[in-house]
């Protein structure tokens, strides 16, 4: 989807990683999203180590039955978010997700 409003604005193109879980007995899907990345091929890279994170976490809660799939998502970002993020990341600051040794 485009929208109209930011045709003048520069967008660079991020891969976003993403989880789905399903549980049985809820009656939705959990969704979570974890990082941004630069190229679909980093993205990709870390879709496994993201896996055996969830896995590891749901057992630690007592889950013993659980289904799992990650997605690289592309999307659009403002110039201005990469930069903050840019800087935040060299000042080694946590940004909010799980580091899956990107």
């Amino acid at each position: 989807m485009n929208c109209k409003n930011v045709k003048d604005v520069n967008m660079a193109t991020v891969w976003f990683l993403m989880a789905l879980i399903a549980l049985p007995g809820v009656p939705a899907i959990s969704y979570k999203g974890y990082y941004a990345y630069h190229t679909q091929e980093q993205c990709e890279e870390q879709r496994v180590s993201l896996e055996n994170f969830i896995v590891d976490q749901e057992f630690s809660k007592g889950h013993n039955t659980f289904y799992v799939e990650t997605y690289c998502l592309e999307m659009q970002a403002f110039e201005d978010q990469l930069k903050k993020y840019r800087e935040e990341e060299k000042r080694g600051i946590e940004l909010g997700a799980q580091n899956l040794g990107a």
